[in-house]
């Protein structure tokens, strides 16, 4: 008799189908490592800086595959800030300056709203919610740095830049607003760059809050569910292999 052929086993997802949001979160953290690096008035740091955001419209469609609008919409969004951020290489002007950071807050925004989409739904806790949660809060410092870039560039000395000129070294304020963005929404606040008018100090103290109640809220108690999950998971396991409740407790 012929024996039955036996169906082949599935293979196991690799680390990136796994882990959906990891391309993401290391594209954004190339930003950050990405504009200390490339903070100086050069035209190749610039451009390959622009290069850097255009990653992340890419990672972001990679990341969130199944939203075929926001796929579209960031692909399109991110070739128009892009080519606005050349063109104005060439052509220094406030209209394209705040046209380039529109965009790149329209694509931010919609990505912010597709991974609570996908993070805060209901189900088990995975290390790919945190990984997309923690994308979030890295995409809420860029989201405030481009708002404090457009402020700027609408209202120049908003800011307390050290060298800056305003519209001459555009690449380096943006740099210098995305770090002021990350020390101010983790509070460090040291202080070498200070918002000036009105509506930038109120935007610097709304960022300062939103990161602590980020932090504290949000993810901690992701990391809290995912842990009391697992706790569960090995509780249940092990009764099934016959150990009494008391056998389990004491074990965990």
């Amino acid at each position: 008799m012929n024996q039955p052929v036996s169906e082949p086993q599935a293979k196991k997802p690799g680390t990136f189908q796994r882990l959906r949001h990891l391309e993401l979160l290391i594209a954004l953290v190339g930003i950050i490592v990405g504009q200390a690096v490339l903070n100086d008035t050069s035209n190749v740091n610039r451009t390959i800086f622009n290069l850097l955001f255009f990653t992340v419209v890419v990672s972001a469609m990679r990341s969130l595959s199944q939203l075929r609008w926001t796929q579209y919409f960031a692909i399109t969004t991110g070739v128009i800030a892009l080519s606005a951020s050349i063109f104005a290489e060439f052509q220094p002007s406030r209209v394209l300056l705040i046209i380039v950071y529109t965009c790149y807050l329209a694509i931010f925004f919609s990505l912010v709203h597709a991974l609570s989409r996908s993070v805060f739904q209901s189900g088990r806790i995975d290390t790919d919610r945190i990984l997309g949660a923690v994308c979030i809060y890295f995409l809420l410092a860029l989201i405030w740095a481009l708002v404090y870039s457009i402020i700027e560039v609408w209202q120049p000395n908003s800011f307390n830049i050290p060298n800056y000129i305003a519209l001459g070294v555009r690449q380096q304020m943006v740099c210098d607003l995305i770090y002021f963005s990350n020390v101010t929404l983790t509070t460090l606040g040291y202080g070498d760059i200070t918002p000036l008018s009105n509506l930038a100090r109120t935007l610097a103290n709304l960022e300062a809050m939103a990161g602590q109640l980020y932090v504290g809220i949000v993810i901690a108690r992701m990391v809290g569910v995912q842990v009391t999950q697992q706790i569960e998971d090995q509780r249940l396991a092990t009764l099934r292999e016959g150990k009494t409740e008391t056998e389990v407790s004491d074990e965990i």
